[in-house]
């Protein structure tokens, strides 16, 4: 009984992951394609928030898929899926005061929560989520550098929200996605400097995202939500740096 039970659990385990994972690079690709904002209303420049979502949703794909596989399946993918999906949504809720506005990203972060969970209660590792890692002081310090420009570029998006400081992207609830991102990217540098089983993972999610929104501020400068060029360029000089050290003796060794 105890084995087939096991067996089940297992079943449930890879058939969730798997079609969460599909659905979300449906969203991926989705995203660009189908009559959203993006796509329709090219005057308010929704490029920005639009390459945003995709990062947030690589990030989620990344941290899913990771656990397809048992060579590559690791507590840390599971990690960072509950901490992005967490922090996002308690941010996505201050933002729009609560539940009672149950749209995007509110339900989006609430809908892949509840998932996040029931993977988590399946997952064939679930024991050693709270397991301790090796934390590294340089990384640790990374993610410390990153924190507050983040924390503070959140806090400006929540403003930026509730006083619908812009309705166009208001009331998609756009700014709340950003808010809700760079909080969550905080999140990731974080969970890589514990270094717990896994931990390149989020070190990459991390550097990558960071760089990725940098490279669209400076292309798209002028947009709402843009780091500026300035910020831009200081978010990839960032995220490279977070991954290069994080990866340095990798990259010691080739060379």
């Amino acid at each position: 009984m105890g084995r087939n039970l096991h067996r089940a659990r297992v079943i449930a385990f890879y058939a969730l992951s798997a079609l969460l994972t599909l659905f979300l690079t449906f969203e991926l690709f989705a995203h660009f394609l189908l009559p959203t904002p993006v796509v329709t209303d090219w005057a308010h420049g929704h490029h920005v928030h639009s390459i945003a979502h995709a990062v947030l949703t690589a990030v989620l794909i990344a941290a899913v898929a990771v656990g397809l596989h048992p060579r590559t399946r690791s507590i840390a993918g599971l990690q960072a899926l509950l901490l992005v999906n967490v922090l996002g949504l308690l941010v996505s809720v201050i933002a729009w005061q609560g539940f009672h506005n149950f749209a995007f990203p509110v339900f989006n972060f609430t809908a892949y929560g509840v998932i996040a969970l029931i993977i988590a209660a399946l997952h064939p590792e679930r024991g050693r989520l709270f397991a301790r890692g090796h934390i590294d002081p340089r990384l640790l310090v990374m993610a410390a550098v990153a924190f507050l420009p983040l924390i503070a570029y959140a806090a400006g998006e929540v403003s930026k929200q509730l006083s619908n400081a812009a309705p166009a992207h208001a009331v998609v609830g756009h700014f709340a996605l950003m808010a809700a991102l760079a909080v969550a990217l905080a999140g990731l540098a974080a969970l890589a400097a514990l270094r717990t089983d896994g931990w390149r993972l989020p070190l990459w999610s991390a550097g990558l995202a960071v760089a990725a929104l940098g490279a669209a501020s400076i292309a798209l400068p002028s947009e709402a939500s843009s780091f500026w060029l300035v910020g831009g360029v200081l978010a990839i000089a960032w995220g490279a740096s977070f991954i290069w050290l994080g990866n340095r003796k990798v990259l010691a060794a080739i060379a």
